[in-house]
């Protein structure tokens, strides 16, 4: 079960997943926690008690965690044991050689970890309070928006921000950021992971465009349908060529067959033959936008929106949900947000 706020400014969302191992919701808890008074034996705790419960939970075995806190097990034992009396409920299981959680355990060690969470945040705001951005910050990027679009950017960043230090993968493949360490992603498509956060900085706009040379040998297509009777350069990757979708704004999207010369999984190649005057191409704007400003290339069919997909479009700055945005990580997100501005450059 997910759930999902709504967007905030247009521009700016969170996607919220709920613990699938507890049916509270996080805003229900307190209102239980206050009629099983387990509220009252929670503020009776501490956060180091909280601390050791979560660390039990995570290695099962009170051993384990008193050798890695430099206590004797008896002393975790009873740590536990004295949580269990101010709350009145029983947390563990006892066996031989290891312990497990209760029901009230696995209730208690998911809130225990969003207020963990919270505090270790809460002290590295203070820290980070009035402290310049500084250490490695993993970025990760689809391989041509990130040469388009990235790279120009890298040489003022390091200049305003010399403290930083950058990792950027540049990959079209999924990449899961809790597995790879990515600390932000620059996605392009239909937003689907619920785990992370997103800040939108623009639609992901299709030009359908020509060469003026083809466009003064063939004519420019009116409507969608003129496109069967014209050279059409389609890019073709491992899930097959690219479908060309239209509508008028406010419509349903109709899809259209194209074919001509050549087909590619490179769009470089392709924008190329185009300038060429071999046919028509349909990319994002982003990638045409140079082509389009000095007149290579030629926009047609303005009336209508293009698309490869059926599903909403963006492109984004995702990371991590779990993770609350340290100084230098939100640096470089205000960073390029600046650099590309409320209207993206190649959008103007």
């Amino acid at each position: 079960m997910i759930r999902t706020c709504s967007l905030k400014d247009g521009r700016h969302y969170r996607l919220v997943p709920l613990c699938d191992k507890c049916e509270y919701p996080d805003n229900t808890f307190a209102q239980y926690a206050q009629e099983s008074h387990i509220m009252h034996g929670l503020n009776e705790l501490g956060f180091k008690a909280l601390r050791l419960f979560v660390a039990v939970l995570d290695h099962g075995s009170f051993s384990e965690v008193a050798r890695r806190e430099g206590l004797a097990p008896s002393s975790i034992s009873r740590q536990i044991q004295l949580m269990e009396q101010a709350l009145n409920q029983q947390l563990l299981y006892r066996h031989t050689r290891a312990v497990s959680p209760t029901e009230a355990g696995r209730l208690l060690g998911h809130h225990a970890r969003l207020l963990l969470v919270q505090l270790e945040e809460a002290e590295q705001a203070l820290q980070e309070q009035h402290s310049e951005p500084s250490g490695l910050v993993r970025i990760n990027a689809p391989v041509v928006f990130g040469q388009r679009h990235l790279t120009p950017w890298l040489g003022p960043l390091c200049e305003r921000y010399p403290k930083l230090q950058l990792e950027i993968q540049q990959t079209d493949s999924y990449v899961d950021p809790l597995q790879e360490g990515a600390d932000l992603l620059f996605r392009i498509g239909p937003l689907h992971d619920s785990s992370m956060q997103a800040r939108i900085l623009a639609p992901h706009r299709f030009q359908i465009a020509a060469s003026p040379s083809y466009l003064a040998r063939h004519g420019a297509p009116l409507k969608p349908q003129d496109l069967a009777h014209h050279q059409c350069l389609a890019y073709k990757g491992v899930s097959g060529q690219q479908r060309w979708f239209f509508r008028r704004p406010g419509q349903a999207w109709t899809p259209y067959s194209v074919r001509g010369p050549i087909t590619g999984n490179h769009a470089d190649t392709l924008t190329q033959a185009a300038e060429q005057g071999l046919g028509l191409v349909m990319f994002p704007s982003w990638l045409i936008g140079e082509a389009l400003r000095t007149g290579t290339l030629v926009p047609v069919l303005q009336d209508y929106q293009a698309s490869n997909s059926l599903e909403p479009q963006q492109i984004a700055i995702l990371w991590p949900g779990s993770r609350r945005l340290s100084v230098k990580v939100r640096t470089v997100i205000d960073f390029f947000l600046e650099c590309f501005g409320e209207v993206p450059y190649w959008d103007r």
